[in-house]
């Protein structure tokens, strides 16, 4: 029997093992709404206790991983009926299996995250012609110059934005709009409510601590778009 790979994540780092569990569990079922071979894989692969997350997620909490990936599935396959030869910048990847769903033959496609999380990434899922792993803070601005675009661009940042400061996010995006005229941002957001809750229903009953702690929620959508020009969101 092979040894299972160990989790050598940093705080924020570690909830990737949520959704990752989350579609784990969902692939299981008699009548999945998504099913993720590789997510199954990787739980049995990796030497991690699973069981903290699963005794104290709702059903509700594990179905709303599920329905964001739906989410970013359907978003992604949009873009691409308009832009078959386009690129999609995965932000913030974890162990996201995303590509296997929506790969139409032609896009490129770039997974993003910290080199620990890359380095996890590795072990289980492969680079190839038109995939290909980025291992860097998003925040920072170097990668920005390794992106090849062709037929437009899509930024998807799913599960991401929370973990930072709403200042850090507003000049990333600027960023993006000056590098990027025209292209185009996926990202899901909380309430500053829903943030407190998350924190004390889902990180800390998964097991995880303080520093894996959300710290953004929007309150308005207007607020956010001040200052912000360029990009399609």
């Amino acid at each position: 029997m092979s040894a299972k790979s160990t989790v050598e994540l940093g705080n924020v780092q570690r909830t990737l093992l949520l959704p990752l569990w989350s579609r784990a569990v969902e692939s299981k079922k008699d009548n999945p709404l998504l099913i993720d071979k590789t997510a199954l894989e990787i739980v049995e692969k990796i030497d991690y206790d699973f069981s903290p997350i699963a005794n104290n997620m709702t059903e509700l909490s594990q179905i709303s991983w599920i329905i964001r990936s739906i989410c970013v599935d359907a978003v992604i396959e949009n873009f691409l009926d308009r832009y078959p030869n386009g690129t999609i910048v995965n932000i913030g990847c974890g162990l996201d299996t995303t590509f296997d769903r929506v790969d139409n033959g032609t896009l490129l496609w770039y997974d993003l995250d910290l080199a620990d999380v890359i380095k996890l990434r590795r072990k289980f899922i492969k680079e190839n012609d038109r995939r290909k792993f980025i291992a860097v803070s998003f925040l920072e601005t170097g990668w920005l110059q390794e992106i090849r675009v062709a037929g437009n661009v899509l930024f998807v940042a799913a599960g991401v934005f929370y973990y930072f400061e709403e200042a850090d996010i507003k000049d990333f995006l600027i960023r993006l709009a000056d590098n990027f005229p025209g292209s185009e941002i996926f990202f899901d957001v909380s309430s500053p409510y829903g943030v407190k809750r998350a924190n004390k229903m889902i990180i800390k009953n998964s097991g995880l601590d303080e520093g894996a702690y959300l710290k953004w929620g929007l309150e308005a959508q207007r607020i956010f778009y001040r200052g912000i020009s360029g990009l399609s969101c």
